[in-house]
């Protein structure tokens, strides 16, 4: 037999070639299948279980430990003085109301600048080696260069104002401005919320620099004026500033308050930093309609039909719990599924986090069903909230108003919530003959007008990387561990409520909203007898102190 030409040589180098891929991928099917048949059952669930927690509930190793810098603070005398700040802090009343006018014509600002001068007092290393600013009237901005520009800087934040304690007085054990400190708790109003943070995060960097200690990457603090009130004022003005001299996502990382603390959970402690938060949306609703003397009242009337119109959308499932792959709850359920204690988790989180095509519909209405509070970190939420109609006694009244209030689902959005809104009320406009934003769905002569309005309108915030291997999400879970304890968790979670970070999507993706506190220990905020213990503030200035110190030890890229 003669020799090849060249394009049989070429079959057949292609013919074995194609041998060798196909002995190759047989191997690997007796590799897959010895596994199985070694594992059992259990392997392909184990599979899956590996490629999910690899991507998701990953922790830093080796584990970080606690730095020299908060030794310090298990010593009586530092608990003592830490504690003595807050208590001071809260004993000036800023608060927040949501008619707030102009920073130099309403009197309610004046606490502002007296908090401004207890902070100066109270920590001098800190005005001495800051730059401070002051914008949006009683915001501050403070700047620490540090040695290496080219370095993001870090940003911690906080807010200065409080929710108002003008009423149910007597109902407190302290006056809420006394700023009681008994041998357990401090007591008062923003003392958790959110002073402490405020407190902890100067006492934090005050240390520091009383060491010595010098920054490689710069270091902000900004503390808004009115983040109780959506932060008009304070936390866009902050964001305009920062945005001016490091430009669009020219900030490394964000820590601000928030997030569900440090929990025990199927048997095992998780911090939960929210890595996302809803949005916010308000549905003003007014019927207008003609009066007249309620001796002879018309068939309908404008509260009656206003009061319809609560009723649908109370009534309405149009909003439904809602997971997705991409979902901080998502990423939650499967780090309980690996960490918690296997005999405590319920089956459908083990067999929704095991299986290679999880059913998220079932596992949103599983989670949606354990709490209320669960239900709508994955939910749309819609409440009445307001409600204004008539001035006297024997009138019909013409006009009747009331405010929803929607949290909206981090996969919704603002649009799509204002429209389902509309939707629900449409029927109602048409069975009763009244005109919608002036258009009419009825045949008969419109007897009134309903109309939409929208305030305080935003979207949902994106959502911050929370997998291991984002410098920022290491940073942050290196912190919890230096400060509670290599065992601790750390995992995505979400919020409910909005912070000042609402203003701040332009400066960075590496937004975590997280107060250090564990479960119990920081209680009644925004009501009667708000408190912190005393440990878990000192905690608290432990965890900030090694963040600032793990953070200017990370020299990669956030």
């Amino acid at each position: 037999m003669g020799r090849p030409d060249h394009d049989s040589q070429f079959e057949i180098q292609d013919h074995r070639r194609r041998r060798r891929l196909w002995r190759i991928a047989l191997f690997g099917s007796f590799v897959l299948a010895a596994t199985y048949l070694q594992f059992g059952p259990t392997a392909g669930p184990w599979l899956a279980y590996e490629h999910t927690f690899n991507d998701i509930c990953a922790q830093p190793s080796p584990p970080a430990e606690r730095s020299n810098y908060s030794s310090a603070y298990d010593s009586p005398e530092f608990k003592q003085k830490s504690i003595t700040r807050l208590s001071g802090a809260v004993k000036i009343p800023t608060m927040s109301f949501d008619d707030m006018g102009p920073v130099d014509e309403d009197e309610r600002w004046a606490p502002f600048p007296k908090l401004h001068q207890y902070l100066q007092d109270t920590y001098p290393f800190v005005h001495t080696h800051f730059k401070r600013a002051i914008v949006g009237g009683y915001s501050l901005i403070y700047t620490l260069v540090g040695s290496d520009p080219g370095l993001k800087p870090l940003l911690l934040t906080g807010h200065l104002d409080v929710v108002p304690a003008i009423t149910s007085l007597d109902r407190w054990t302290y006056p809420p401005f006394e700023g009681k400190v008994d041998g357990e708790w401090a007591y008062g109003r923003g003392v958790a919320d959110c002073k402490n943070n405020v407190i902890g995060v100067l006492s934090a960097v005050e240390h520091l620099l009383e060491t010595g200690w010098k920054p490689t990457r710069t270091l902000l603090l900004a503390f808004g004026q009115d983040e109780e009130i959506s932060g008009p004022r304070g936390a866009t003005s902050i964001a305009r500033y920062l945005e001016d001299i490091y430009g669009p996502q020219g900030i490394a990382m964000i820590v601000d308050e928030g997030g569900m603390g440090l929990d025990t959970i199927y048997g095992k402690e998780f911090a939960l930093p929210g890595v996302a938060e809803k949005g916010y949306l308000n549905a003003i609703i007014t019927v207008d309609m003609s009066g007249g003397h309620s001796s002879v009242p018309t068939p309908r009337t404008s509260i009656g039909i206003l009061s319809k119109i609560v009723s649908e959308i109370e009534d309405s499932d149009i909003f439904q719990p809602q997971i997705r792959q991409e979902s901080p709850i998502w990423g939650y359920l499967s780090c309980v599924a690996e960490y918690g204690d296997s005999g405590h988790v319920p089956t459908w989180i083990k067999e929704a986090v095991s299986s290679p095509q999880p059913d998220f519909s079932s596992v949103a209405k599983h989670f949606a069903a354990t709490s209320p509070a669960n239900r709508y970190l994955i939910q749309t939420s819609k409440a009445a909230t307001v409600f204004h109609a008539g001035v006297k006694a024997n009138a019909l009244a013409e006009s009747a108003t009331v405010n929803f209030n929607s949290r909206i689902d981090i996969f919704s959005s603002r649009a799509e919530v204002a429209n389902d809104y509309v939707d629900l009320v449409k029927p109602i406009a048409r069975k009763y003959s009244l005109t919608l934003d002036g258009e009419s769905y009825s045949q008969e002569p419109s007897i009134g007008n309903i109309t939409f309005g929208w305030d305080d309108v935003h979207d949902p915030s994106p959502i911050s990387p929370s997998r291991h291997g984002s410098v920022a999400w290491d940073v942050f879970s290196k912190a919890v561990q230096a400060s509670f304890g290599h065992d601790v968790i750390t995992s995505p979670s979400a919020m409910t409520g909005n912070t000042d970070t609402r203003h701040y999507w332009n400066l960075t993706r590496n937004i975590y909203r997280w107060s250090p506190a564990r479960t119990g220990t920081r209680l009644n905020i925004h009501t009667v007898d708000e408190k912190i213990k005393i440990d878990t503030h000192v905690e608290g200035v432990r965890f900030y102190t090694e963040l600032i110190v793990i953070a200017d030890n990370a020299l990669e890229e956030f």
